[in-house]
């Protein structure tokens, strides 16, 4: 009978703690959640809005090979689905995905520019790593609540199962061993007001809540300790992914640069006039290349030497580079041959930047070594037209423009014409 109260009273006990402990352990992951999401989700409207700002020049620029690549470099980032970019009409104007949407919450932002709305851009991300912490919080809480439940249950077990004196005399006695075969320190944290079975008792919940205490700071002086070599090694792993990072960038621009003008070279050349083609075709907007190298530049080199030559190179890629717009690409093909992509830019709007290129040419000083060069150019002008079906049709067309302006006299420019003959003007 006795024992039967025992294990009534423990039942009852533990339920209670049980359950106290579960609605704790709700109410935990209840007021952790939302700062976690709110964290999250600022996060993630931030992304949102450093997309719109860096999209709202080149939104207002038409400049979609740059768009895209801005979609798609924040697709790569961690957790980021879908990236969508469209103008104030609703049209999407560059989009890109990195991986399956799953799961996902979507933020939107406007772009704007100054003061006017462009469009909006719209990012999806992931909730998983939401759902991941969520979950890992719930077992959290379940094992630590359900530790807490069964070692207090325990201990109420101890002292109500085969009755109370008994019970306190053998738990009397346990604790007592316990602090002879190791305790070294007795901390009188409850006061003993009597010598009686209840008194040793206390005495010795003092001292096994001091050794408890003791074990508590160790275990947590480890924990911290391991913690701190957990963040070194944190701010180590940062440090070396930042200077790979630094590393990949300085290859990324090594690889798209010509050394010498330090204009963008053949490659990205080739890759950013794919991509105008395809946006001109698509997006029907005028895109016009001009090609161009120095007359006689071999003579240049064989008369005053290669260093003089690199030099007339260097000059001529700093007056291209003045004279071009940010939604243009200029660039050095190689050897004297220099190009540039003319965004939203037609035919006799680019005669235009030749005559202009020309005359900063002619009002240039190339003066080296005390020898002072007259430079010219012979240039090439296609613009992209329904007769053209790949990249390559353009450059052919510019390509065929500039051999015949040099085959005109040099020092001017030729105009590729789609429905007509050659077209030649003196520059």
């Amino acid at each position: 009978m006795q024992c039967g109260l025992s294990t009534k009273l423990i039942a009852y006990v533990t339920a209670g703690v049980l359950l106290t402990s579960a609605v704790i352990g709700l109410m935990r992951v209840r007021n952790e959640r939302g700062p976690l999401s709110e964290l999250i989700d600022g996060a993630s409207q931030s992304i949102a809005q450093a997309t719109a700002s860096g999209a709202a020049s080149l939104v207002a620029g038409y400049d979609y090979g740059n768009l895209e690549i801005l979609a798609r470099n924040v697709s790569q980032q961690p957790h980021v689905v879908r990236v969508v970019i469209r103008n104030a009409g609703g049209r999407i104007m560059a989009q890109a995905s990195a991986r399956d949407a799953g799961s996902h919450k979507r933020f939107e932002t406007p772009i704007v520019f100054n003061g006017q709305p462009l469009g909006r851009v719209t990012v999806d991300v992931s909730t998983a790593v939401l759902e991941n912490a969520l979950q890992a919080m719930y077992w959290r809480v379940f094992v630590e609540q359900l530790a807490f439940g069964a070692v207090l249950g325990l201990i109420v077990y101890l002292f109500t199962s085969c009755g109370i004196v008994s019970p306190i005399r053998r738990l009397t006695a346990t604790m007592e061993e316990t602090v002879a075969q190791g305790g070294s320190f007795v901390a009188r944290d409850l006061e003993v007001a009597s010598a009686d079975e209840i008194g040793r008792l206390v005495s010795v919940f003092n001292t096994l809540n001091q050794s408890l205490d003791n074990y508590h700071s160790q275990l947590q002086s480890k924990i911290d300790l391991a913690s701190q070599e957990l963040r070194d090694k944190n701010v180590e792993l940062s440090g070396r992914t930042h200077e790979l990072e630094h590393a990949l960038k300085l290859l990324g621009a090594m690889a798209s640069t010509d050394w010498l003008t330090e204009l963008p070279n053949r490659r990205k050349f080739d890759e950013t006039l794919a991509q105008m083609f395809h946006q001109s075709t698509r997006f029907a907007e005028a895109v016009t290349l001009v090609l161009f190298d120095v007359d006689r530049f071999k003579q240049i080199n064989d008369s005053h030497g290669h260093g003089v030559g690199d030099e007339v190179l260097r000059d001529l890629g700093g007056l291209l580079q003045r004279a071009a717009r940010k939604s243009d690409l200029p660039a050095r093909l190689g050897g004297d041959e220099f190009g540039i992509l003319l965004y939203h830019t037609d035919a006799v709007q680019a005669e235009q930047f030749v005559r202009k290129l020309v005359d900063s040419v002619r009002a240039h000083d190339f003066s080296y070594q005390g020898i002072r060069l007259q430079v010219s150019l012979s240039i090439g002008i296609a613009q992209v037209d329904p007769s053209m079906s790949a990249p390559q049709a353009l450059y052919f067309a510019a390509d065929r423009a500039l051999y015949e302006a040099k085959n005109g006299g040099r020092d001017r420019y030729t105009v590729h014409s789609a429905t007509g003959p050659w077209a030649k003007e003196q520059t």
